[in-house]
């Protein structure tokens, strides 16, 4: 029985190692990338790099790092394609749930972060407009000063905030049914 276990563990390392290196060599391609500048045609390369590293699968626990590595370059490639920052936010976060593959402890703890982030903006956006109601309630309201429109601007990208976590949370739940 320890014999076959052992066989097993070491052709599933064996599958894992391969596939690092086989995404260690497609790191040179992607940093050679250029973008030709047509918008459509530059996401559909940067979507087609994306799944073709999914395609080489799971690497190794101690060589996760190469991960990283590859989501910097999809940050840079996505920033010079001016993608909107939900855009790209949304693309990062399907490559991190596909890295993290079928393990269900991981999908939950993932799961859990996410809707605790959203409680805790959640709770920023009532704290900030409860006290915009204080500065509304008083004798100078009539006149809007520096610091409710500062708070609004804040409320605003609060709300922005919220709503990527929602849409984050949506596409986790949707990759585990």
């Amino acid at each position: 029985y320890f014999e076959r276990l052992k066989d097993s563990k070491s052709e599933e390392n064996a599958e894992e190692v391969a596939a690092f290196e086989k995404k260690k060599e497609y790191m040179e391609v992607i940093r050679a990338f250029e973008l030709v500048g047509d918008h459509k045609t530059d996401l559909d390369a940067i979507k087609a790099h994306i799944e073709t590293w999914k395609g080489f699968g799971k690497v190794p626990f101690n060589r996760r790092h190469i991960e990283g590595k590859f989501n910097k370059i999809l940050d840079a490639l996505f920033e010079k394609l001016s993608l909107s920052k939900k855009d790209s936010e949304k693309m990062r976060f399907a490559n991190k749930l596909d890295s993290l593959g079928d393990d269900s402890r991981k999908l939950d703890n993932e799961a859990i972060f996410i809707r605790r982030r959203i409680d805790e903006v959640q709770h920023e956006i009532f704290q900030l407009e409860n006290n915009i109601q204080f500065f509304q309630n008083t004798k100078n309201a009539k006149k809007e000063n520096s610091i409710v429109t500062e708070v609004r601007k804040t409320i605003a990208r609060h709300k922005e905030e919220l709503a990527t976590w929602k849409d984050k949370l949506k596409q986790l739940k949707e990759m585990q049914q």
